[in-house]
């Protein structure tokens, strides 16, 4: 179940030990990938149809092993233990905040008014700006979100951004369902 905007990832890793000195090959072969924006952490985000143009943070789980998002509701959050934007396989997962009751409305507010088609640009750690176009627009309720789907580190090469939406349940303090928007790399 998805409470705010994170969700319960399939088997969380926790934050990995601090970095092992790298070999030299593995530094050249990092460097070429930031050339193509493949694997590259994701900086900033831009829906062109809906004016939004915001950062994106790199996110881990929170202590409920639900993916975390940004406190920061004009901010979104990048999954960092899956795929990045322009990886060669598997869903980039992008989670932000529709609205909060002190910061008014969030970054993926007006999610759910992308329509199949419209772009959606990704600006890469190191500059590289990549493209995807919508493929779905879903409102999911959030007790039978497929979550296993929406963190795939395999199959085709996807971003797949997430909110919250639907009815507000005052009584448990969150949405019932989840938007979920799944972009394809723009040819």
């Amino acid at each position: 179940m998805l409470v705010g905007c994170g969700a319960t990832v399939p088997s969380a890793p926790v934050d990995p030990p601090i970095a092992v000195a790298v070999p030299p090959i593995a530094v050249a072969a990092v460097a070429a990938a930031a050339d193509r924006g493949d694997g590259v952490p994701p900086a900033r985000i831009r829906l062109p149809s809906l004016g939004v143009d915001t950062a994106v943070v790199a996110v881990g789980v929170d202590g409920r092993g639900e993916m975390a998002v940004p406190d920061d509701v004009r901010q979104t959050g990048w999954y960092r233990f899956g795929p990045a934007p322009g990886s060669a396989a598997g869903s980039s997962v992008v989670s932000g905040h529709v609205d909060d009751a002190v910061q008014g409305r969030g970054a993926f507010y007006r999610l759910v008014d992308l329509a199949v088609g419209d772009p959606v640009v990704v600006t890469t750690a190191a500059g590289v700006d990549l493209t995807f176009r919508v493929s779905t627009v879903r409102r999911i309720p959030k007790s039978t979100l497929p979550v296993d789907e929406l963190f795939a580190r395999d199959g085709p090469p996807h971003l797949t951004l997430v909110t919250c939406g639907g009815a507000f349940d005052r009584a448990s303090g969150s949405y019932r369902d989840n938007v979920v928007v799944t972009a394809a790399p723009a040819t």
